[in-house]
């Protein structure tokens, strides 16, 4: 038996970085409301077994270098395990509570001049026990903030991150004793309805959405998302959004929307923060695993996994449509974006020749 716990998601005002050891002071300043909001959340009389911080609160929204620029991405390039995570595990110690999170440029040992967005979670003990490296986004991120993407590398990096196995190499999901299975879908992410579902069949039963930028919040892709993933895989979505930035000249920017939320397995939004709030912020629930595995296990409508013909949905993916191994042999350089946009607008005709759309003159 798992015992009803009480989830945390943050939305922390957005500090952008300057200099690389400005994500550690970020990382710090996190914590410290970290602890009131768990001591506030407590009081639902469950304990705090799990805290989510969203994408980009401990780098902020660095745009200040060119993608493809090696040494400026070096530069302010992170680790994991690294300051922010080491900080984060002296948290989870005092606080007895998982800690799950993201860093947007993380230096991998495996892929030398490579850089990726990654999700991590840390356990009570303050160990590192989850790592997941963002799959799926639009050209904008690789080609202003220096990331890669797996499928860049795939043959490669299903082969180090997976054995082989492509499942556990992009979706990897972490399997705790005590608070359930827990993915982590990374901003943009989730406006496709492929990265969650990957996760739901390797077992998640948590499905971390983490930040949305304007106007996808304001007009309602936000919580529709939230909503679908949650329904369509018979999962828990916990979803903290970022709050409002902290400009350089002091001013307050919306680039987010807040709106943090946490769904049920039915699509139900259990609680959202109505706006943002010109500082921290946060929502928070009680979660029953048990109560989800027995929804997830009685033989009635809601559960649609019983029910996928899984050779059919193959034939959808049959053929491939954006290419892999784009950066296999060499790092991308500067004018990264505008090449991606070429790929993507290559894709649409592909698309439009397959009839998948349909031309219009």
């Amino acid at each position: 038996m798992t015992e009803p716990y009480t989830v945390v998601a943050l939305s922390p005002l957005q500090i952008p970085i300057v200099e690389p050891e400005d994500a550690l002071t970020n990382t710090k300043r996190i914590i410290g409301f970290m602890r009131t909001a768990v001591g506030v959340a407590a009081t639902e009389g469950h304990p705090v077994k799990l805290v989510v911080i969203p994408e980009m609160a401990i780098q902020g929204m660095h745009m200040a270098f060119k993608a493809g620029d090696r040494e400026q991405e070096k530069k302010f390039a992170r680790t994991i395990p690294g300051p922010e995570t080491d900080e984060l595990a002296k948290a989870a110690r005092e606080l007895n509570t998982y800690i799950a999170a993201e860093l947007y440029l993380v230096a991998d040992d495996d892929f030398p001049d490579r850089y990726f967005n990654v999700a991590f979670m840390i356990d009570p003990k303050g160990e590192l026990v989850y790592r997941r490296a963002k799959a799926t986004s639009d050209g904008f991120e690789g080609g202003t903030l220096g990331t890669t993407n797996p499928h860049d590398l795939w043959d490669e990096w299903v082969e180090k991150k997976g054995g082989g196995d492509a499942l556990q190499a992009i979706y990897p999901v972490a399997k705790t004793p005590d608070i359930g299975n827990i993915g982590y879908v990374i901003c943009h992410e989730g406006s496709y309805p492929e990265i969650a579902r990957g996760l739901a069949m390797n077992g998640a039963e948590i499905i971390i959405r983490a930040t949305l930028f304007q106007p996808q919040t304001m007009n309602g892709m936000w919580e529709v998302q939230n909503r679908a993933h949650a329904l369509f895989n018979n999962a828990i979505v916990v979803a903290p959004n970022l709050g409002p930035e902290l400009g350089p000249d002091g001013v307050i920017n919306d680039l987010f929307g807040g709106e943090s939320m946490i769904v049920d397995h039915k699509g139900h939004v259990v609680i959202k923060q109505n706006g943002i709030v010109p500082g921290d912020s946060f929502v928070s629930t009680v979660i029953d695993i048990d109560h989800l595995r027995r929804e997830r296990q009685a033989n009635g409508v809601f559960n649609g996994f019983k029910d996928l013909r899984t050779e059919q949905y193959a034939a959808i993916y049959a053929k491939p449509i954006y290419p892999k191994n784009q950066y296999l042999t060499e790092p991308p350089t500067e004018g990264w974006l505008a090449r991606e946009r070429k790929t993507r607008q290559a894709n649409i005709d592909l698309l439009i020749e397959r009839g998948v759309f349909t031309q219009i003159d």
